[in-house]
């Protein structure tokens, strides 16, 4: 028995929709957002044995999206008293609601009412019927792909003018010459605390129609790939604060043999690195909560393996204190 995206891809190309493979409610292959008909139709064969897929939403399948996240139908009657009656009606293996429309510049939008569990999905992608998912089949439950070709477009909901968005607003940036590093920033932060590069996605899109010249819907899903595979990839700095960069030479010689020294040293390069000197006298062990004895021995061993180095002993009084600096060929730096 051929599984569904093999038996489903001609279907769906023949009206001019591109689909590719998803595994799970994630895309399977890369740039699946820009795939064309020629890809499409040999990741059909590659991937003869996938039950699921999808298709990008928005100016290539000419498609936009009312996602309802209930399985209650009142309020998809609801949905489709706002946005308009529409032939294609799909329920998710989950018993969730997709109403097609025809595509008319929607962005992706989720939830822009928050009183309503519905999402305004405009680009991105969706899982498309009959896939087969963990919790169960994609099915039309009104109209079939012969109905792709007389969607309506969705009719917009009356919403109050935004407020102008203020400069101390992250969102500003973006029409100050800096919109993609500023966009790509703030995914990065933003990964850490969502599931999959779709919920990225999401995130994304929602910040970028915040901002009062958004940018384009391929260029927000370039941003969320990328900060989505410094996140995957365990690379993602920006998002979990700063860190220290420790040579695996240290770690199997210093922090092994005198854990305190390797301690020490942690602190000092997090407090003082950039400075070519730096105080380090018995304050430094109350911080730590050292004795002193334990302090000095830490000190005087970074000292014998050339980590740091004494440039003035002092010791005449309280204005006189030590100066220590970093000995020549430190390279690990805070990233």
């Amino acid at each position: 028995m051929t599984a569904a995206f093999a038996t489903w891809q001609p279907r769906y190309a023949e009206h001019g929709v591109a689909t590719f493979p998803v595994d799970g409610k994630k895309p399977g292959v890369t740039g699946y957002l820009r795939l064309g008909m020629d890809a499409s139709r040999q990741l059909a064969i590659r991937f003869a044995d996938a039950d699921a897929f999808g298709y990008a939403l928005g100016t290539r399948s000419r498609i936009s999206v009312l996602d309802v996240d209930t399985k209650d139908e009142n309020v998809l009657a609801d949905a489709m008293a706002v946005h308009g009656p529409t032939p294609i009606v799909v329920r998710s293996g989950s018993g969730h609601w997709q109403a097609w429309y025809r595509h008319n510049g929607e962005r992706r939008r989720i939830r822009p009412d928050p009183s309503r569990p519905i999402d305004v999905l405009g680009s991105g992608f969706v899982v498309a019927p009959p896939s087969r998912g963990a919790r169960g089949q994609y099915q039309f439950v009104q109209g079939t792909l012969d109905d792709l070709d007389r969607l309506p477009v969705m009719r917009t909901r009356e919403t109050p003018p935004a407020a102008p968005v203020a400069v101390s607003d992250p969102c500003s940036d973006l029409i100050l010459g800096k919109r993609n590093d500023t966009l790509w920033r703030m995914a990065m932060r933003a990964a850490p605390h969502v599931d999959d590069l779709n919920g990225l996605l999401d995130w994304c899109q929602t910040r970028n129609s915040e901002a009062p010249i958004p940018l384009g819907d391929d260029e927000v899903s370039r941003i969320a790939a990328s900060a989505w595979k410094y996140e995957s990839e365990g690379r993602n700095w920006i998002g979990t604060g700063r860190r220290l960069i420790v040579p695996h030479v240290l770690v199997e010689t210093l922090a092994m043999d005198d854990p305190h020294a390797f301690a020490l040293l942690l602190y000092l390069r997090k407090t003082h690195w950039g400075r070519d000197d730096f105080v380090l006298a018995k304050g430094t062990a109350e911080a730590l909560g050292w004795t002193l004895r334990r302090f000095k021995e830490a000190r005087d061993r970074l000292i014998e393996v050339r980590q740091i180095r004494c440039i003035h002993r002092g010791g005449k009084g309280p204005s006189d204190p030590p100066i220590y600096g970093w000995a020549k060929g430190c390279d690990f730096a805070p990233q």
